[in-house]
């Protein structure tokens, strides 16, 4: 029977032991508690605000003060979709990235001020853009997207700095306009495009009819010099054989002398005439009267051939008729 009874007492004092070591790990975490890094925990005592504990070991009134929540001091970021009207009556969706954090000295703020600080953050940020955006048109709004964010930067920090957070970034990531306006853009494009090849295909055009009329105007000039400077060739060759003739027979009449010339000249030109490549048949007239008139047409050539030329050839008069030699 005493046996039994101070089992029952060592049994006792096991368990009051144990409660003990319970109530004193209990008081212990209580009192004692940590904090992660870039995490600030709010203190009440007796359900009001009395401080906040930072990052590390931290201790605590057991049953007087406790652990409201805590605040995540890192940047968040936060995507806002929305459908906006442009100045020319054009909607498009958009999506708003809008990167946020707690202001270290403000966390009370932040924790006690807002209730739902995503949706009111979301909902600032669309009455700025609904704002901006109405006063651009639908070209602007993909050209400015930048002015977009800094509008949203600039009023959203100042606003929302009042309940302890910090506006780090504003980024319009998305705009999406209708189907049909994408189209409808694409055939303007398409339209502008065709105007300005028309416009390029029109200077090229021109470009070239200028070229190639002042390569015409060139090879004509060219062509010109090379006419007049080969009738003065000819017209000196003459002169030369004149005077190699006179040289040659001095009592030949000079008249005599120039038909002779002209004349193998003439026939010279025949012979060629009947060895080219691409001969063709040629009727020539055989009778005296009109070997007579090629004469005088050959030397009124050569004459005005003369008078368009500065070489002096011996002057002559005009060369008698055939007739005239005639028996």
């Amino acid at each position: 029977m005493t046996l039994l009874i101070a089992q029952a007492n060592s049994s006792s004092n096991l368990v009051g032991v144990l409660v003990a070591v319970i109530l004193v790990l209990v008081v212990i975490f209580s009192f004692a508690f940590t904090v992660g890094q870039q995490t600030v925990v709010v203190i009440q005592r007796l359900g009001k605000f009395n401080r906040l504990a930072n990052a590390g070991l931290n201790f605590k009134i057991p049953f007087i003060e406790s652990r409201a929540g805590f605040m995540n001091l890192r940047i968040k970021e936060l995507d806002i979709p929305g459908q906006f009207k442009t100045k020319d009556n054009v909607f498009v969706d958009m999506m708003i990235r809008v990167q946020y954090s707690v202001i270290p000295s403000k966390v009370a703020d932040a924790f006690y001020r807002l209730a739902a600080p995503e949706q009111q953050i979301a909902a600032f940020v669309l009455n700025v853009v609904r704002t901006e955006v109405a006063r651009m048109e639908l070209k602007d709004v993909f050209e400015h997207q930048d002015t977009i964010g800094n509008a949203v930067n600039s009023q959203l920090s100042l606003r929302m700095s009042e309940f302890g957070f910090e506006i780090q970034n504003s980024l319009v990531n998305e705009v999406q306009p209708a189907a049909g306006v994408v189209q409808a853009m694409n055939a303007v494009m398409a339209s502008e495009n065709t105007k300005i090849a028309a416009r390029n295909e029109g200077e090229a055009h021109k470009m070239r009819m200028v070229l190639q009329a002042e390569a015409d105007a060139e090879s004509k000039r060219l062509q010109g010099e090379g006419i007049a400077k080969q009738r003065e060739a000819i017209v000196q060759g003459l002169a030369v054989s004149v005077d190699s003739l006179r040289k040659a027979i001095p009592t030949a009449d000079s008249n005599d002398l120039m038909r002779l010339v002209l004349m193998n000249q003439y026939f010279d030109a025949l012979r060629d005439i009947a060895h080219g490549d691409k001969t063709k048949v040629v009727f020539m007239p055989s009778s005296p009267n009109a070997i007579a008139n090629i004469s005088e047409q050959l030397f009124d050539s050569m004459v005005k051939s003369q008078e368009t030329s500065n070489v002096q050839i011996p002057q002559v008069a005009a060369p008698p008729k055939i007739d005239d030699f005639q028996p």
